[in-house]
């Protein structure tokens, strides 16, 4: 059984002030507009452009010495802050045992 909608005695109708246009604030930057309402919108790119995971051009021989050079370079960073840090324990030991 559907509810029948609420009919007031002292309500004739009319519109007041009409709120239709208003958005809530942004929670999280309050005091500037909602950045859905102040774009324009966008027109559609091409779909290949979004798809990274489709042929490049690149070889799999090309790809495997991108990836593994990313891999090197992180590597060797994380080794370096790891070597830091156990050189900077081992200096706290130290000077702890004077």
């Amino acid at each position: 059984m559907a509810r029948k909608p609420k009919k007031y005695e002292d309500d004739d109708g009319r519109v007041i002030a009409d709120m239709s246009g208003l958005s809530r604030p942004s929670l999280f930057r309050p005091g500037r507009p909602d950045s859905r309402e102040s774009r324009p919108p966008e027109p559609m790119e091409q779909e290949r452009e979004e798809r990274p995971w489709e042929d490049t051009g690149m070889s799999r021989e090309d790809r495997r010495a991108y990836i593994w050079a990313a891999m090197k370079a992180a590597l060797s960073m994380a080794a370096i802050y790891i070597v830091a840090f156990g050189l900077l324990i081992a200096l706290m030991i130290w000077l702890w045992n004077e």
